[in-house]
């Protein structure tokens, strides 16, 4: 049995005008791995390789830490805290920051919420969009996916960020985030950039410790765009860590992770792409290792010494759901 942990932000100050920065701090991320190392074992992304093709089996607990969007304290703090622990993880990143020096948009969203008030922010975008003759509706139309996807944001907040990450249609969103995100940050966009995501150099020792993954180009919901467009997100992502690296991804995890942006089609593609597994963002645990393209993974915070625990430390291996959305639950 395989529970895999994922986290984001990793930082040691959360100390903006507004809550629109979660995540944990250093001490806290050590807590937990050294809470957790008490319930399994440690896995890295060669054991679970060799899992997949039927070489040698996992530990009967075991445990693996992933780290999304390839920020730059995933490098200089997570790291160097799992290395000292003796902890191996899976880091995946997006390309197109160190492309193209920009601010991924998910991530624009975060930093504009952490720098303007909720109210506000949601009165601009909506003032921004109806401008443009496409009024922003805040309905109940996702209320069950917006629930599970942003269950630690207030609703209105939550059904926004919804809408922007995957039901707006995206070249509106676009323009109207970069719009505000250069009201906000004018002419700072690059100098963000540098400052928050990976540089190659840190990437390429990554993957030299087996521990870099394909987490797509853009960061963009894959089951979302049209299959040619989520297959070129894959490809062009693999295509620079090798080219940074020397080494191509076998790896990957789907932006966003949920059901809608992990879809059956995706997979197949990732599949025939050469991927050996790859993650969603279903809270359930990995029990059979069938379909191994949508494996499932917690949030810290669902976990033993996370903020919203659903279990204790006991039950992480007997009490955990098996995964469902995909493949055969136990």
């Amino acid at each position: 049995m395989l529970v895999v942990v994922n986290y984001h932000y990793i930082r040691t100050s959360f100390d903006y005008p507004h809550d629109g920065i979660h995540g944990i701090t250093p001490e806290q991320f050590e807590t937990q791995l050294k809470t957790l190392a008490a319930a399994g074992t440690y896995i890295d992304s060669a054991a679970l390789q060799a899992q997949v093709h039927g070489e040698r089996p996992l530990p009967a607990k075991s445990l693996l830490v992933t780290l999304d969007d390839g920020f730059r304290e995933h490098y200089e703090t997570a790291w160097q805290i799992l290395k000292r622990l003796g902890i191996p993880a899976i880091f995946y990143v997006n390309t197109q920051p160190a492309v193209e020096g920009i601010v991924s948009r998910v991530h624009k969203i975060h930093l504009l919420r952490a720098h303007v008030a909720p109210r506000e922010f949601v009165a601009i975008l909506t003032a921004k969009s109806a401008a443009r003759g496409i009024p922003l509706v805040l309905d109940d139309r996702f209320a069950a996916e917006v629930a599970v996807q942003y269950r630690y944001d207030a609703p209105d907040v939550a059904k926004l960020k919804y809408l922007l990450n995957l039901g707006l249609e995206p070249s509106l969103r676009d323009r109207l985030l970069d719009e505000l995100f250069e009201e906000v940050f004018p002419g700072a966009e690059r100098k963000i950039s540098d400052k928050l995501y990976m540089t190659r150099e840190q990437m390429k020792d990554l993957s030299d410790a087996g521990a870099l993954g394909n987490h797509s180009h853009e960061h963009l919901p894959l089951g979302l765009i049209p299959p040619e467009a989520a297959r070129e997100q894959l490809r062009k992502a693999a295509d620079c860590l090798q080219a940074w690296t020397g080494r191509r991804p076998f790896t990957f995890s789907y932006p966003y992770g949920s059901r809608a942006a992990t879809s059956s089609a995706v997979g197949a593609i990732a599949a025939e792409s050469g991927y050996d597994f790859g993650f969603t963002m279903e809270r359930a645990a990995n029990r059979e290792f069938n379909e191994p393209v949508h494996l499932a993974r917690f949030d810290t915070n669902d976990v033993p010494g996370g903020k919203a625990a659903k279990f204790s430390l006991e039950e992480l291996f007997s009490k955990t759901p098996s995964r469902s959305w995909y493949g055969h639950a136990a």
